[in-house]
């Protein structure tokens, strides 16, 4: 059969063997001596080989030579390296990192701040609509009202924190303007449809204009609900954004939800977010604590440090109101609640045009609750039929439950964004009586200890049992009162008058942003490549630790510097333009994080964060009487990349591919926290918003396979076509590996894959400790050992369609075992396995014909 070009990496006892197929069955066109190939595969088996036919272009260049005979005939010249790639590119606006933007083109673009532009306005000050003089691009210009430390803090707090998010349901910031000491401005991205309050609330929304669909109501709080969620616990740093209402939720030109406004937001180390919690029978989670340069560089912003109350009435939750309290995730949950419930019922959170008993909307639907008529609070602007009531009741139902007294009560973020996604069967906890419970506003404790008057503790005990997942372990709990020793003047910071201080200018911190790297410096940090220095034999390189000094030499960073090899090819060359252009603007815990690159002296060099520890690949491999890495362990690194993969396919403005998704390309730190790297093949796609954010099939325009052979799924190998399915498959692949500890490919083994391999042991009904490494001498979690399983099993299915989506996966790893029935279809033969995966049988009696063994 006629196979695509295909380029594969044999992983072989923790080294890599690197082959390219060529078209047909024969060698590739130009390959010269064969014989002497095969030679030295025989006798270098754990070393790296490669063809000469260049994976990227397919034109034969190879690692040194390019083919310039159109026929492709065994005709090679050396040639100058490539340079094609502008690093300026990454240096702000839609490429990159936020960049300064000059006083003048804002003052053009808004023609004169006129007040014909102005978008809104709020307690820190107006925003414009500009149309840069530039590219005639329009954008939000935010400017800070006021002068004084309060205004000051509120702005570089907002553009600390929104200039290294990247998310689709967060507003995207493009840069800053600070003028003479005197005007601050923030430039966003314009969103067309403006803020929900509008649509909710105001002319928008009236009878000569159709309210928002249910449809869209439903994604707009689905997409708020994944917004907080990746501030809470997918960041380095856990954010609390302390301000989340209706009219800082913008809607994109496809009524999208894009969370603004980050003026109070402040961030904690993720090690305060369990201290006050109970105390549970389980292993550190993949989320334990990092040291974050990003916090400890702007330490005035941490939440502990923050002594008081900012926010909006009726959007405060209640324990913001005493003294000693400090704001936490729980905090941004309740307000997203309250969000939810207006979005539900069309009522504002608080409106005084109702009678005294009905101004807090919060107090009113929870006496429908306890009145069992809580579809009564639905918007009656929406059409009869137009909604299920049974969605309608499940949703007013939810927004009780995130706006709960009790901080401790109220689920995680995590949770909501599980039940809005439908993975929660079942019904949804149940509401406790509101009646005994105080009302929304209540001040009638005299207590200076931080916390706040509830009901009785049996109620809290009741509640705090709820939110679990199948394995009993609790994903609700974050911490209470952060420990904060600071005592609060007041409901609201009004100190922000100082006009009898002298003027000093506002000092614009590091954002630590990805840079250009001399290649000086890293010549000095990687002691000129010395093999002393060698960690990592990574995709098309080789990588090297070292210690990079930033923020003008005041803290150092320990960093892996990966050196790419095939210098000369023009087309690798323009990957890693696309590779360093895009990934810059990629941010996730368990993503590795790109600090800068360098290309001179015909170089391509990138430097990332590094965290000594080892690949994944290494941990499950090894034979030389190393740690076994435990099953708890094991566990907790595919749900963390499971966490990394769905932000890729599903929460960033674009949609990711990442074509190599190998337990090569998992570092570990030591405390074992893995993060995914390797982004040479990735692709970046732009999203179809007419999806929602919901999971798609994108086919990339390239026909040729890239990858690395054993974790490529069949259709990929046959079409050239990836989406993300075929990383579902290599992510089942990882699984598959972690749970028994083999290879992805092992030509030693007389099944060749793993995959196939699994499988035959599921077939024949072996008993799931069969499976198993054996390292692990039993010890694991049963439970967890046959999820695992039989999710790598449904993540490698021939058939694409039968695989589950990177979202559903997530929810899987939770506990929710209901959702992974739904991917275990009837057993394949034998002989409609081999059909579909041809291409991968084709290449395995290459290998033996190799005399690989």
């Amino acid at each position: 059969m006629s196979l695509p070009h295909l380029c594969f990496v044999l992983p072989m006892d923790a080294d890599e063997v690197v082959l390219a197929a060529a078209p047909g069955e024969g060698s590739p066109r130009g390959m010269r001596g064969r014989s002497k190939l095969a030679s030295y595969v025989r006798g270098n088996v754990g070393r790296a080989l490669r063809w000469l036919r260049c994976s990227f272009c397919g034109c034969g260049c190879g690692a040194e030579y390019r083919c310039h005979d159109s026929s492709g005939v065994g005709r090679f010249e050396d040639i100058a390296g490539v340079y094609d790639f502008d690093a300026r590119k990454l240096g702000g606006g839609a490429a990159g990192s936020p960049r300064i933007f000059s006083y003048s083109e804002l003052y053009i673009g808004t023609n004169g701040f006129s007040d014909k532009e102005i978008l809104g306005s709020g307690g820190f000050g107006r925003v414009y609509r500009a149309v840069l003089p530039s590219d005639g691009t329009t954008v939000a210009v935010k400017c800070v009202a006021g002068r004084g430390d309060r205004f000051e803090k509120s702005f570089l707090a907002e553009l600390l924190a929104v200039a290294r998010l990247r998310h689709r349901n967060l507003v995207r910031l493009r840069g800053w303007c600070v003028q003479d000491e005197e005007e601050m401005l923030l430039v966003y991205d314009y969103m067309p449809n403006r803020s929900l309050d509008r649509h909710l609330f105001g002319p928008a929304a009236t009878a000569s204009s159709p309210a928002l669909s249910w449809e869209r109501r439903r994604c707009i709080v689905s997409g708020l609900a994944a917004a907080l969620f990746y501030l809470h616990e997918q960041l380095e740093t856990q954010i609390v954004h302390r301000d989340v209402k209706t009219s800082n939720v913008m809607l994109d030109s496809e009524y999208n939800a894009r969370l603004g406004d980050f003026g109070l937001a402040r961030w904690i180390e993720h090690a305060m977010s369990g201290e006050d919690a109970p105390q549970m029978e389980v292993s550190p989670s993949p989320h334990s604590v990092r040291s974050s340069s990003f916090a400890s560089a702007n330490y005035q912003f941490r939440l502990m440090d923050t002594s008081r109350i900012g926010g909006t009435i009726g959007y405060l939750p209640p324990e913001s109101f005493q003294r000693r309290a400090m704001a936490t995730v729980k905090s941004d949950v309740f307000s997203f609640g309250i969000v939810l419930l207006e979005v539900v019922t069309g009522r504002r959170a608080v409106d005084l045009a109702y009678p005294d008993d009905q101004i807090f909307m919060l107090d009113w639907v929870r006496r429908l609750s306890d009145q069992e008529k809580l579809i009564d609070a639905r918007d009656r602007k929406l059409p009869d039929g137009s909604y299920p009531l049974s969605d309608m009741g499940r949703l007013i139902h939810l927004g009780l439950l995130c706006s709960l007294h009790d901080p401790r009560s109220r689920p995680s973020m995590k949770w909501v964004v599980e039940n809005l996604s439908g993975n929660c069967p079942g019904d949804l906890p149940p509401l406790p009586p509101f009646l005994a419970l105080p009302k929304y506003v209540s001040l009638t404790s005299s207590s200076d200890s931080g916390t706040t008057t509830n009901g009785t503790d049996s109620t809290v005990t009741s509640m705090s049992k709820l939110y679990c997942t199948a394995e009993g372990t609790t994903i609700y709990l974050t911490a209470e009162n952060g420990g904060s020793h600071h005592r609060s003047t007041g409901l609201f910071d009004n100190s922000g008058s100082s006009s009898h201080r002298s003027r000093r200018p506002v000092v614009i911190p590091s954002f630590d942003t990805p840079r250009e790297i001399s290649y000086k410096d890293i010549v000095a940090i990687t002691n000129n490549f010395s093999e002393s220095q060698m960690v990592a034999e990574l995709d098309f390189g080789t990588g090297y630790e070292g210690f990079l000094d930033i923020g003008y030499g005041t803290r150092r960073l320990h960093v892996l510097v990966k050196r790419l090899g095939m210098k000369t090819c023009p087309a690798l060359r323009v990957r890693f333009a696309n590779e360093l252009r895009n990934l810059a603007k990629l941010q996730h815990r368990n993503l590795v994080q790109l600090r800068g690159w360098c290309t001179e002296h015909g170089e391509m060099l990138v430097v990332y964060d590094y965290s000594p520890g080892n690949l994944l690949s290494h941990q499950l491999i090894r034979r030389d009487g190393a740690a076994v890495l435990s099953w708890r362990h094991r566990y907790n690194i595919l749900k963390a990349l499971a966490s990394a993969v769905l932000y890729l396919h599903e929460e960033w403005d674009e949609q990711v591919i990442h074509r190599n998704i190998t337990s090569a390309a998992v570092f570990l730190d030591p405390d074992r926290n893995p993060r995914l790297g390797s982004f040479a093949l990735a692709e970046f796609l732009s999203r179809n918003e007419s999806h929602g954010g919901g999971h798609h099939r994108v086919a990339l325009s390239t026909t040729s396979a890239r990858g690395i052979f054993g974790y490529m799924s069949p259709e990929y190998m046959e079409t050239g076509e990836a989406n993300a399915m075929a990383d579902v498959y290599s992510f089942g692949v990882v699984v598959l590996e972690v749970v028994t500890g083999k290879m992805a490919v092992d030509v030693r083994s007389p099944e060749v894959l793993l995959v196939r391999k699994v499988q035959l042991w599921k077939e024949q009904s072996r008993p799931v400790e069969a499976i198993v490494d054996r390292r692990l001498d039993g010890q694991v979690d049963r439970q967890e050992l046959e999820r695992l399983v039989r999710l790598g099993i449904a993540c490698t299915q021939s058939d694409p369609s039968g695989r589950p989506s990177m979202r559903k996966i997530v929810s899987i790893m939770d506990g929710n075992d209901e959702v992974l029935m739904k991917f275990e279809h009837r057993k394949q033969s034998k002989e409609e396995w081999e059909s579909r995966n041809a291409a991968a049988l084709s290449l395995v009696r290459r290998l033996h014909a190799l005399a690989i063994h």
